[in-house]
């Protein structure tokens, strides 16, 4: 998936069901108590402090110019094989995120797409802000993340996920600033006059042992890779999943993009192409994946050159109006 920015003018099976019949039982309103409860809950989480990349990214490059507001234009390509993905973008709102369901826990006979369609279903109901009273919350990615997660972890959601949600929002500077909550392997990529200024990390324990949300024995939300980084008008933001960052190098998704701007193609266009080398690049032995299975081979483990072909590519291009 890709973007861009434009200024504007303004765990166990059976403790799940356990769960799920106990909470059938209690009634309609004391699951609605339990819901706000929830929710405070949430709301008494500190959001882990944000990082800020954006003075390592100036000494590399000229500055961005600066434009008094931005709003990202989104598209996608979609590539479905076991259609264990989902996303969903909020152009008003500033939204956009992927995640990948966890593959593995077909083996237990549990529907791997589960926990990513209920995580995308809550976070696309949790994008507008939240009102007490007078006062309006904003809505961060992290938020946004940790919303998603209680109720899709309360409502006992088999299955796992990893995930990604990125924001456009305006710094305490006033400065038009991106902001993202990632973890596993769901990550995007920033690119500027040519050039990749940011690259999301994978999160893993070891290869191809990835972060990931679930209702039981999960990693820890705050285990979230949470930052914000200057952005200005005209940069490029692609979002994927393991489809697309495990088969494309940064060099080469570099030069799509490059190529892409160069010929005025579409953001829509940029995204096909995007995804069609992605699709080309599966299985081959110069692939991120394949390279980083080679390394892991010294540890006594098996090497491996398939990867999948699902994936989901967004582009957001950063405009002004």
């Amino acid at each position: 998936m890709s973007c861009q920015l434009h200024r504007q003018s303004s765990r166990s099976r059976h403790l799940c069901q356990d769960a799920k019949g106990n909470a059938n039982s209690s009634g309609e309103e004391e699951g609605d108590e339990e819901e706000e409860e929830e929710e405070k809950k949430a709301d008494k989480i500190d959001e882990p402090a944000l990082k800020d990349y954006s003075d390592s990214i100036s000494k590399k490059l000229p500055a961005a110019p600066c434009a008094r507001a931005l709003r990202m234009d989104l598209v996608s390509c979609y590539i479905p094989d076991h259609d264990k993905d989902d996303h969903f973008v909020h152009p008003k709102a500033g939204f956009v995120s992927v995640v990948d369901g966890v593959d593995g826990y077909r083996e237990y006979g549990v529907d791997a797409a589960a926990f990513a369609h209920a995580l995308m279903t809550h976070a696309r109901a949790g994008v507008n802000p939240v009102k007490r009273g007078k006062i309006t919350a904003p809505v961060t990615p992290y938020n946004l993340l940790e919303r998603a997660y209680l109720k899709a972890t309360r409502a006992c959601t088999q299955g796992g996920s990893t995930a990604v949600i990125v924001s456009l929002h305006e710094s305490k500077t006033l400065r038009p600033c991106l902001r993202w909550a990632c973890i596993g392997d769901s990550g995007f990529a920033v690119l500027r006059v040519g050039k990749m200024v940011h690259r999301s990390k994978k999160q893993q324990s070891c290869f191809n042992c990835l972060f990931q949300l679930c209702s039981f024995r999960g990693n820890r939300l705050v285990d979230a890779d949470v930052v914000e980084m200057r952005v200005a008008e005209g940069d490029v933001v692609v979002l994927g999943m393991d489809g697309l960052f495990d088969n494309v190098l940064d060099v080469e998704l570099q030069w799509v993009v490059e190529k892409g701007k160069e010929l005025g193609l579409s953001p829509q266009k940029m995204a096909d192409k995007i995804a069609a080398a992605a699709r080309k690049m599966a299985g081959n032995w110069r692939a991120p994946f394949s390279a980083e299975s080679g390394r892991s081979v010294q540890n006594g483990r098996k090497r491996h050159y398939d990867r999948k072909f699902d994936d989901i590519v967004k582009l957001s291009t950063i405009v002004g109006t």
